[in-house]
């Protein structure tokens, strides 16, 4: 068995972007082998910021060989009297085959010809370098860059090439460069120009050039170096996951290292040095075992210990200047009122078509206001916090850490005296900032949150920038999904479409937005949250196909349809109702009311007796919110509408004795039609 290496050489890649791109070469080295038919033992991917390699483990002298069987005419049409026809001939030709060569296959009570090859399987070695070119350049990049005279783009310039098979070079080419065995170490500490024998010993002879380039090492490299530190200095470091993976892939060889500020920057809001830390300087923060934050930071260079006491004062010093701004917008914003601002609001664009942010402002609170009488919220506190709740986009701390929005509104609204409810709900109201964030949870914030989040949707679709493919630069489908997860895991029964329908009218200077287009954007995205509870595709639209009205009641239903598609009765109720739906759309009428003195057979009249029952029964569970009760109930109406379609003829002549068997079975169907739409529903579902 073979292996084969591919290191690709890089000028620094961006540490955000480089997991992604090895998890997307490792899955399209492993298509470009499936599709060809070469088995590998393993496919394993390494990366630094200034390289991207691939070993593929245990691979054969050859892929596997297929039997390929393609069916031609019947025998009847394939022969006449006992001589190849033409159309035998024909399917011959296209297969590269003598008519003898044929075999004969059984199908049912059918004879056909078939041709049977045997394709013999490729030369792994031949084919490695056209997977090797199919799998990098079909690599995506927000942002590719072209050098030189070539037409190749790619991440970052490639520098250089090793392609081996074993511990031979196999020859290729790419970007203007031919693979060899030449690498190159770590920029300072190595010799640079670095030499691979073969795939086997590539770690090892970047390990000894001071590069770790199994991701998974180096991680273990930067948590032991940061747990010394730990254990000498008895503190615990705070290591965000996002800023472990962005470190990862900032260095090749990690070492930590620990540096100090001053203690009078620890009267700033924590967020503040959090921020300026972590998302500005890439440092992780350190606490005390009581959990305070400490005047001390985690670093982790490029390097070994040689020379840490200078790391260490290098970077306290950028930090310092850092914190000393952070230290000065927050003294200059205290000075000004939050209400004040407003004026510099009105002269920043929100978006042309738009207004102003003070615009946005004003929406906000007309749809807090209406979002609050629905969930409970205080309308004068509402009405303040929606006011309050874009100020600080002015401040000086906000415009030099678009982070810390919401975050700074928050403790400038304390610092005046606001009540601590609104001052939260200006922090809040954000939520969720991405995928498994917690949402608002009390109503203020709720209100908050519904109002802003439903006045920009509206908005950006009244002005056609409407989301399309991976498109989203408003983030719309973010901002849906924190709806409909702040209603549902706030069991928020409320009116949807009327804060749809308000959040159009606050814009009236724009067209409204075609009728179903916001609706259906909505339920793309509660799609995606059913199908992330485990429903099937057909039992998500049985529930999308009914009224986009109450979301929780779309919720509990969908939740209680899931559990009753496991009742073995399921399958026949979804039946009847199916065809008790096909004969009312074949036969539009008049419904009246159920008239008992015209049932005259006795299947119907215990029909509309089981009827009477389970409606009784099922309005009792709705009130109560048991919407799998009421769907059991529907298991009652299954024998006496069976017997029902068997002893009676719908259609009647007598056109009364119609139109109350057709009004009979629309009752029944609208039992059912409250909770799921039947003929959405996959019947023998595997």
């Amino acid at each position: 068995m073979a292996e084969y290496l591919l290191e690709i050489g890089l000028e620094e890649v961006p540490a955000g972007i480089m997991g992604s791109v090895l998890r997307e070469l490792q899955d399209n080295f492993k298509k470009g082998l499936a599709s060809r038919h070469i088995p590998a033992e393993s496919v394993e991917v390494y990366g630094t910021s200034r390289r991207i390699a691939v070993i593929v483990g245990g691979l054969p002298e050859k892929g596997d060989s297929l039997l390929l069987e393609t069916k031609g005419p019947s025998l009847k049409a394939a022969y006449k009297d006992g001589v190849p026809s033409k159309a035998l001939e024909g399917f011959c030709r296209s297969q590269g085959i003598l008519p003898e060569e044929t075999e004969v296959r059984v199908l049912g009570k059918e004879s056909y010809v078939y041709a049977v090859r045997r394709e013999e399987g490729l030369h792994v070695r031949n084919t490695i370098p056209e997977i090797v070119r199919e799998s990098i350049s079909s690599l995506y990049f927000p942002k590719p860059m072209a050098w030189g005279d070539s037409p190749t783009t790619f991440i970052r310039p490639i520098r250089h090439l090793v392609s081996l098979w074993n511990q031979d070079i196999l020859p290729l080419s790419y970007g203007g460069l031919e693979g060899g065995r030449i690498s190159s170490g770590h920029r300072f500490l190595s010799k640079g120009i670095v030499e691979i024998e073969s795939p086997r010993s590539y770690l090892d002879t970047l390990r000894k050039a001071y590069v770790l380039a199994d991701p998974r090492e180096r991680m273990a490299a930067i948590h032991s170096s940061i747990e010394t530190l730990e254990e000498n200095n008895g503190f615990k470091a705070v290591l965000p996951e996002a800023l472990l993976e962005e470190v990862l892939y900032l260095v090749e060889y990690p070492t930590a290292f620990l540096g100090k500020f001053r203690e009078a920057y620890l009267e700033l809001p924590e967020e503040v040095i959090m921020t300026t830390m972590v998302h500005h300087q890439k440092y992780f923060p350190v606490r005390n075992p009581e959990g305070a934050l400490m005047a001390l930071f985690l670093g982790v260079r490029c390097g070994d210990s040689y020379g840490l006491d200078t790391v260490s004062a290098g970077n306290e010093k950028v930090l310092r200047a850092r914190l000393e701004d952070a230290a000065f917008f927050y003294r200059e914003d205290r000075k000004t009122p939050l209400l004040s601002l407003r004026e510099k609001l009105d002269k920043v664009i929100y978006q042309k078509d738009l207004g102003s942010l003070g615009a946005k402002v004003d929406r906000i609170e007309a749809l807090t206001q209406e979002a609050a009488r629905m969930v409970g919220a205080d309308p004068v506190q509402a009405q303040l916090a929606a006011r309050l709740s874009k100020m600080d986009l002015a401040s000086h701390m906000v415009y030099e850490f678009p982070e810390l929005q919401g975050i700074m509104g928050k403790y400038y609204a304390l610092g005046e005296g606001y009540p601590a409810e609104v001052a939260a709900s200006i922090q809040e109201h954000y939520l969720p900032n991405a995928a498994g964030d917690a949402v608002p949870n009390t109503p203020l914030s709720i209100a908050l949150s519904l109002g802003d989040k439903f006045d920009t949707i509206a908005g950006i679709f009244k002005a056609g920038l409407i989301p399309s493919g991976s498109q989203d630069p408003f983030a719309l489908r973010r901002m849906a999904l924190g709806i409909l997860r702040t209603i549902v895991e706030n069991r928020l029964s409320l009116d949807f479409q009327l804060l749809v329908e308000k959040a159009q009218k606050g814009i009236p200077h724009l067209d409204d937005v075609s009728e179903g287009v916001l609706d259906d954007f909505f339920k793309g995205r509660f799609r995606t949250m059913l199908e992330r509870e485990g429903l099937r595709f057909d039992l998500v639209d049985s529930i999308l196909a009914l009224p986009f009205t109450d979301v929780l009641s779309l919720w509990e239903k969908a939740a209680a349809l899931k559990a009753m598609a496991e009742n073995p009765a399921f399958p026949g109720i979804v039946s009847l109702l199916v065809r008790t739906g096909n004969i009312l759309r074949k036969n539009p009428c008049e419904y009246t009311g159920v008239n008992e003195e015209l049932l005259s057979e006795d299947a119907e009249r215990q029909l509309w007796l089981a009827y009477l029952s389970a409606d009784s029964r099922q309005k009792e569970a709705l009130s109560r919110g048991d919407y799998l009760l009421a769907m059991r109930l529907l298991e009652d109406l299954e024998e006496p509408l069976q017997d029902f379609f068997q002893e009676v003829m719908v259609m009647a002549e007598d056109e009364k004795v119609k139109i109350n068997r057709l009004s009979l079975l629309k009752k029944i169907s609208e039992l059912g039609d409250s909770l799921f739409d039947a003929g959405c529903i996959v019947q023998n579902h595997e």
